[in-house]
């Protein structure tokens, strides 16, 4: 566990793994178990963000996981958009144009490559990453070097939601 708050010290962070995303969708009465994986991936095991769109894949696709997947989009739900609103705007003013810089990138993004792009000091860099990797809106990649890019939800709401 991780302390998130010095001065909170009894409030932290605990991640946990292995909650039954599958348990989500059959209580939801969703249709082709075979497809089930593919939505749980694209939607990144969260379970809010399954239990959106399992109501949404039940009441628009008749619970048909196929169907859905079938329009081979990123569909983000009002629920969800409502969820990102409010992460988005308690970010620092650094952390939000960290944020627009990496929706930018298609691909991964070095620390270095983030430092040059953003002209910014290394520590602003790294307490930025920090915080975001800790609300679970940034994911570390290892591919031979540590990269970094946004969550695909949260990518893809800062595209639609938060350009100017």
């Amino acid at each position: 566990m991780e302390c998130l708050d010095q001065d909170l010290s009894p409030i932290k962070c605990l991640e946990l793994s292995g909650l039954d995303e599958v348990a989500i969708l059959k209580g939801a009465g969703l249709k082709y178990e075979a497809s089930w994986l593919k939505l749980i991936n694209l939607y990144e095991g969260n379970p809010v963000y399954l239990k959106s769109i399992a109501a949404l894949i039940k009441n628009i696709f008749d619970g048909g996981v196929a169907d859905f997947l079938a329009e081979n989009s990123l569909f983000i739900t009002q629920d969800i958009q409502g969820i990102l609103k409010q992460l988005f705007h308690k970010l620092s003013p650094l952390e939000k144009q960290l944020v627009l810089e990496l929706s930018k990138f298609d691909q991964p993004v070095t620390r270095e490559d983030l430092i040059t792009t953003l002209d910014w000091s290394s520590m602003d860099l790294i307490n930025s990453l920090q915080s975001l990797q800790q609300r679970y809106l940034l994911k570390k990649i290892h591919n031979g070097k540590v990269q970094f890019n946004l969550s695909l939800i949260f990518q893809e709401y800062v595209i639609n939601y938060c350009q100017n």
